[in-house]
Order: structure tokens, then C-alpha cells, then sequence
């Protein structure tokens, strides 16, 4: 029939313009890693179900010579310390397509529009290499260039500095990932309630970050039998590159532990009013232990030498303290210690064995008081092995293969790895309400709360610590310390999560509430006094253990 032939026609001319636009607009890429069937490309693919890890091909100087892969980006942590979600220890570099991806830094980094990237206005291999990822320079280029917009896969938002938003949000385009970066705790952050639906990525020190930009970046640390190290020391001789890798002293000698004399106990702080109260806490230290505080807070350190380092040539103990205690916030206070011969005592309200063994720091939190805490760095001063116990960790880990900025490497395979769309709805809440109830329970922690509540309404009683049940602050945190060591009866608070999951809500979700009643209630009713039922009884004080 002749419409029949005339409809073959119709088909062939669409498919054949189809295939143009895929051409001349790169999307055939995405078509293609969209089908489900082999294809031939550079890299030898292997089976797929097993857990991905990077091979270095020696023989070919090819670090994307795959070992195992998997089919999309997954969060995961690292089997060695720092336990984080970095992207370039645990991402298989073999999934990474042949395109190169552009990173614009659309504002500055207090007001440097350089983001203290030296070779910022260099080529992509040398910005790679500063950042310490050299084997990322044919895919990911960084820029400043706003004229280049348009090109950019990820535009980020340093959000401590200003940006013009509308200009943003009208050069946008689908493709591109907005990413919002933060390395402030949330004392020290604008309000953030205008960019609602503005970004699609996060990039701060938070575990749960698309982009996980830790402190430790600057002063990071490897181990010597990870993969990643392998793949930096084959670029590091291939490239030539004279990285100056650096081991520590794991075991501090007699002359070292000799040369310190000014005392037990120092601490390095230059803002003296801060939220965390470290301060007030270090006086009431002192009545128990000898404290000397260095910085702008305190003396003033040797003139011919790092602060640090005279801290740690002369004391046993450095006080680690943060100007916040907020979700994860852990600063170049505890990871610049590190390296050095003392050992960092910890306050703050992050996970330190994420970092590093828990038998390499002292945690002021496990101590009910303070004279029990100057007792136990007393003790432990005059205990040699059990002082030098504390660096036991550090055998097998080197240092100098790190850049405060090395997360744009991360950043750089994320957008390689990660096609999923994504939306942050409410990047205020996400941002400012993290260490609330709720938000901590997908995480593996144990919540312990402080209110009026009824909290068994939300989860079995048995999945949280309610410290109004204890009668004095000793006894809470005995309880909490018992709890710790108990592996068994700490395991025991996640039972609860087995047959839950999480991702099926919103904020706004009570909509959907008003909308079933709206349809099902139809009996009259009027509030006669909403001030009353609002204010009155609805808070109260809640008893403190004493």
C-alpha cells in the first residue's frame, strides 16, 4: 500500500535525524552507556557482579587496566584508615569514559578567585598533578572562567562567598551539576534557605557529602598496602613528578620523649570566643594538670619554628579542641597533629576511629570527670610503652600525598560515575539540622536524647539512650562508656533498622495527610483557642541528670 511505503520513509527520516543530534550534541555517549549490552572500548571488561578495586598495568604504565567493575557509582568506605567515602581510594578508575569533564569555580574561596590552586591558569595535567591526582589530567579540567559556563559540568559555590544567583540559575542547563561547598560548621554559615532546589551535589566535611572534603586532605596519610598508594608511586616514577613522601617516627625514640620539658599537657588556639567553650574547659583542666595554651589565645610560640612542631617537641599531649562541636566538623587540629611526635587528646562530636585507631588518641568524652582525665595523661606520661602505644598505628602509613583541594579529583570522578539526577530539596535543613533525631538514624550511631518526647513513638525504645532515665551526669556517662566496649548490647540499638528502609519521604509529605482528610473528614469542627492549645504545657523543663 502506498502509505505504508510513504510511512517507512517517515521512519527512516526521523531515526537518521535522531542520529545526527546524538552526533553533534556528544549524547550518543549517554545513549550508549544507557543500553545494556557489551561494547568494545579501551578498557577489558570483566565480570561485573564482583567488588571493584584498581589494578595498575605495569607493563603498559596504565592505571585503567580493570580488575573488576561494577555498573554505577556506589558510596563506599575505605577498608583502610581514614574509613571515608573518598572517591579516589574506592571508585573503580576504569569506569571513566574517554570525555574530558569541566569543574567551574563560580565565586571564589574568601574572596581568592584562585581557590590557592597555584596552577589554576596551567594546564589540566598540572592542575591534576598539584591536586595529586595526575592520572585524572585527560579527564577533568578546572577553571575560573565564567564565559565558559556553558560548557561546565559542575559549577561550585564556595556559599562564604557571594555569587549571583538569577545569573546562575538562567545560564543553567540540565546536564550540569551544582554543587555547593562548605568547609565552615554550621555556627559559622549563612543561612542557606534561598537555595531550595538550587544545587544538586553537596561538597563539605560531612560523612554523607556527595563530595566528601575532609581536613584530612592537606595532611593525608596512606597506607602502604593500598591500591591507591601502588597507583602513586607508579605515577610518581613514571611522571617523574619528585613527590616527597614521608614516613614518621611510629615509635618515638629516648631522645625525643628526653626533649620534652616544658610540660604534660599544650593546646594551639587563635579564636578565643567560640561556640564549643574550649577555653573554659582548659581552665578547669588546669586545676587537675599542668596546660600551657600557645596562639593568639595563649603564648606565643618559638619564632624559628611551625608552632606545631615546638608543641610537639616539648609536650606529651596536644588538646585537639574544635570552635564547634557539630555533626563530623574535625579540623586541621586533630589531622595536622598527626604527624608529629604527641599525642592529640580529642574534643568534639565526631567519630575520631573513622580516622585513625581509636588506641591513637585520647578521647575526653570516655572521662565522667575531669580529674579522672588529668589522672589518666598523668599516668600514661610517666607509662613509656604505654605512651609510645599511641604511634603503633602510624608503621605502615606515609604522608605527603595530599592537597586541601584533592577533592576536586573526587568531584572529577563523580561526574565520570554519576549520572543519577539529583535534587537537593531543602539544603537549610539538610545543613543546619543534621545532628536533630531523625536525620540520625540512617546513620551508624547511636542517637542519645534530651527532651519531653515520648521517643518510643518514633522507634523501638531500644534504639536510642534517653539521658532524663539517669539520675547524675556520672552515671550517664558510666552507662555510655559500659555501652561502648559492649559490642553486643551497641549492636544491639540497630536491631530495630533490619526490616526498615529510608528515601520514601519529604518534608512536605504531610500533604498528602490533608489531602486524605480533606476527602475522608467531614464533620464540622472550630478551634475555639489555638493560642492556648499551642503554648500552654507544650514545653517544659526537662530533668537533667545532676
Amino acid at each position: 500500500m502506498e502509505y505504508q511505503k510513504y510511512f517507512k520513509y517517515l521512519c527512516l527520516f526521523v531515526l537518521c535525524a535522531y542520529l545526527f543530534y546524538l552526533l553533534v550534541t556528544n549524547d550518543y555517549i549517554d545513549t550508549l552507556e544507557s543500553l545494556k549490552i557489551p561494547l568494545i572500548t579501551s578498557f577489558n571488561i570483566v565480570n561485573s557482579s564482583t567488588k571493584n578495586f584498581l589494578k595498575i598495568d605495569q607493563e603498559n604504565d596504565s592505571i585503567f587496566k580493570l580488575s573488576s567493575i561494577t555498573n554505577q557509582f556506589e558510596t563506599r568506605f575505605y577498608d583502610y584508615y581514614p574509613h571515608l567515602p573518598i572517591h579516589i581510594f574506592t571508585q573503580n578508575l576504569s569506569l571513566i569514559s574517554n570525555t574530558s569533564k569541566l569543574i567551574l569555580l563560580e565565586n571564589g574561596l574568601y574572596g581568592d578567585p584562585n581557590w590557592r590552586i597555584n596552577a589554576l591558569n596551567q594546564s589540566s595535567t598540572a592542575k591534576m598533578t598539584e591536586l595529586y591526582c595526575p592520572f585524572l589530567s585527560n579527564h577533568c579540567d578546572i577553571t575560573t572562567d565564567y564565559n565558559r559556563f556553558s560548557e561546565a559540568d559542575a559549577i561550585v559555590f564556595h556559599l562564604r562567598d557571594d555569587f549571583d544567583q538569577n545569573r546562575a540559575k538562567k545560564n543553567r542547563h540540565p546536564k550540569q551539576r551544582f554543587v555547593s561547598a562548605l568547609w565552615e560548621s554550621p555556627p559559622h554559615t549563612p543561612n542557606l534557605q534561598a537555595y531550595d532546589r538550587f544545587f544538586n551535589w553537596t561538597m563539605t566535611y560531612r560523612f554523607d557529602s556527595h563530595i566528601i572534603t575532609p581536613y584530612y586532605s592537606e595532611n593525608a596519610y596512606i597506607h602502604k598496602s593500598s591500591p591507591f598508594y601502588q597507583l602513586m608511586l607508579n605515577e610518581n616514577s613514571t611522571r617523574k613528578l619528585n613527590w616527597k613522601i614521608r614516613k614518621v617516627d611510629y615509635r618515638p625514640s629516648d631522645e625525643i620523649l628526653q626533649k620534652k620539658k616544658l610540660g604534660t599537657v599544650a593546646a594551639l588556639i587563635s579564636n578565643c570566643h567560640v561556640p564549643s567553650q574550649r577555653l573554659p574547659f582548659i581552665q578547669e583542666l588546669k586545676r587537675y594538670i599542668d596546660v600551657k595554651v600557645y596562639g593568639r589565645c595563649g603564648e606565643l610560640c618559638s619564632s624559628n619554628k611551625d608552632c606545631r612542631e615546638f608543641i610537639a617537641e616539648n609536650y606529651y599531649f596536644l588538646l585537639s579542641f574544635e570552635n564547634s562541636f557539630c555533626l563530623d566538623y574535625t579540623t586541621e587540629k586533630f589531622f595536622a597533629t598527626l604527624e608529629y611526635p604527641i599525642v592529640p587528646v580529642v574534643l568534639g562530636r565526631t567519630n575520631y576511629s573513622y580516622f585513625i585507631p581509636s588506641s591513637g588518641y585520647v578521647d575526653t568524652n570516655q572521662f565522667s570527670t575531669m580529674s579522672s582525665l588529668a589522672r589518666y595523661l598523668n599516668q600514661t606520661r610517666y607509662n613509656k610503652e604505654k605512651y609510645l602505644s599511641y604511634f603503633s598505628w602510624k608503621k605502615d602509613y606515609v604522608w605527603g600525598l595530599g592537597h586541601f583541594f584533592t577533592p576536586f579529583c573526587d568531584l572529577c570522578l563523580r561526574l565520570h560515575l554519576d549520572s543519577k539526577p539529583n535534587i537537593i530539596d531543602n539544603i537549610h535543613k539538610w545543613w543546619f539540622d543534621a545532628e536533630k533525631f531523625f536525620a540520625t538514624l540512617e546513620y551508624p550511631i547511636v542517637p542519645v536524647v534530651f527532651g519531653q518526647t515520648n521517643y518510643s513513638y518514633f522507634i523501638p525504645s531500644s534504639g536510642y539512650i534517653d539521658a532524663t532515665q539517669f539520675s547524675t551526669m556520672s552515671s550517664f556517662a558510666r552507662y555510655l562508656n559500659e555501652t561502648r566496649y559492649d559490642k553486643e548490647k551497641y549492636l544491639s540499638y540497630f536491631s530495630w533498622k533490619k526490616d526498615y528502609v529510608w528515601g520514601l519521604g519529604h518534608f512536605s509529605t504531610p500533604f498528602c495527610d490533608l489531602c486524605l482528610r480533606l476527602h475522608l473528614d467531614s464533620k464540622p469542627n472550630i478551634i475555639d483557642n489555638i493560642h492556648k492549645w499551642w503554648f500552654d504545657g507544650s514545653c517544659g523543663k526537662v530533668h537533667m541528670p545532676s
